[in-house]
């Protein structure tokens, strides 16, 4: 009786919550709209693009690096703006017009040089998540010369791009961008630039722990549904030592989580606690292993062999994350898990899966 309770209400919870977004994000539409004047076609300097990227993470960062790339080889300017999630790494790449950090607490910075940089157009990439209210409230301030958005819902694009399959993969909406901006779509693909200091680090790593093929395993995801037990990462360590004499398995995560998993003669922590450098060694690696989506589109980028594991979850429109957040390439493996936790599940079909792809790379 008192978990069907807690249960119901953190329904009602959660309920109040979006309809209480949805309050606010339909108020500043509105007022936002109301003071903005919007203009017809494309006056000379608006090639330069803005992308908000606030309270996203770092897979999203490397799904949208790709149309980062392909707007400027189509003579875009782009800009963007970023919170502490994710400047780190758009920092890295080399064909922004400028990147901007967005302060929560302190935003009249960014507010008078986005004002400075008018006219521009600002493109509102993502789905409707509570970070809208901080992009609508840049665009109620700031007042772009026009304003690009993926949904109706809200008054204060001045256009919307006409997503075609709202439940497909996550690349498919900046396709339908890019053709938006009659740009080819053929064109896009993920990017991740590294740089040469963290590469040069990764290598070193490498080149002082085997001379074997290398299996990257990441036990963690960003999120506690997203990790291996104990059990689970014992089993796949102990399974991968039959290869030792062909891979060595190295340890990829935040140093903090991962310190408690024992070295042994073919597993190996990594400890260059870059992002950049953990990056490098999926790019160096055989085969991936990862529940974290951070690494399954890093591992995209880099067209590695990678064996993925989604728990079970819906999102918001319904849509599960599995399909619009998978890999979505084919060297990869997705398995998708009826639990709603990776230690919940049964870790012997991701061993069998684990056999088949080393066989392929072996042969």
């Amino acid at each position: 009786m008192i978990k069907w309770l807690r249960k119901v209400n953190r329904s009602k919870n959660y309920v109040l919550k979006r309809t209480k977004l949805r309050l606010k994000l339909n108020l500043l539409s509105t007022a936002t709209a109301l003071t903005r004047s919007h203009k017809a076609g494309r006056a000379p300097d608006t090639n330069h693009l803005i992308i908000p990227f606030i309270g996203k993470g770092i897979g999203d960062a490397i799904v949208i690096g790709g149309v980062i790339e392909t707007l400027v080889k189509h003579n875009f300017r782009v800009s963007v703006i970023a919170d502490k999630r994710t400047y780190f790494l758009f920092k890295e790449w080399r064909n922004l017009e400028s990147l901007h950090f967005y302060d929560p607490n302190n935003k009249k910075p960014l507010m008078r040089a986005l004002k400075k940089l008018n006219p521009f157009v600002l493109i509102d990439s993502h789905e409707i998540t509570h970070s809208n209210v901080d992009v609508f409230n840049l665009i109620r301030v700031v007042k772009p010369h026009r304003t690009i958005g993926f949904t109706q819902k809200y008054r204060l694009y001045d256009d919307v791009v006409n997503i075609k399959n709202p439940l497909a993969h996550i690349s498919t909406r900046y396709i339908d961008l890019l053709e938006h901006l009659e740009i080819p779509a053929t064109d896009y693909d993920y990017s991740v630039f590294i740089p040469d200091e963290d590469a040069k680090t990764a290598r070193e790593f490498i080149k002082n722990t085997t001379n074997k093929k290398i299996v990257a395993f990441i036990p963690y995801g960003s999120v506690s549904e997203r990790f291996f037990s104990d059990a689970q990462i014992e089993a796949v360590t102990q399974h991968m030592a039959k290869y030792h004499h062909l891979f060595h398995v190295i340890i990829l995560g935040e140093q903090h989580k991962i310190k408690s998993i024992p070295d042994s003669e073919n597993v190996t922590k990594n400890t260059t606690p870059s992002f950049f450098s953990a990056a490098q060694i999926i790019k160096e690696s055989a085969l991936v292993i990862s529940p974290d989506t951070s690494f399954v589109h890093v591992s995209r980028a880099f067209k590695k062999r990678l064996i993925c594991i989604y728990p079970f979850k819906l999102l918001v429109s319904q849509a599960d994350n599995a399909d619009i957040w998978g890999p979505n390439y084919k060297l990869a493996r997705q398995v998708r898990l009826k639990e709603r936790r990776v230690m919940d599940a049964d870790v012997r079909p991701i061993l069998e899966l684990i056999d088949e792809e080393l066989r392929i790379i072996s042969e």
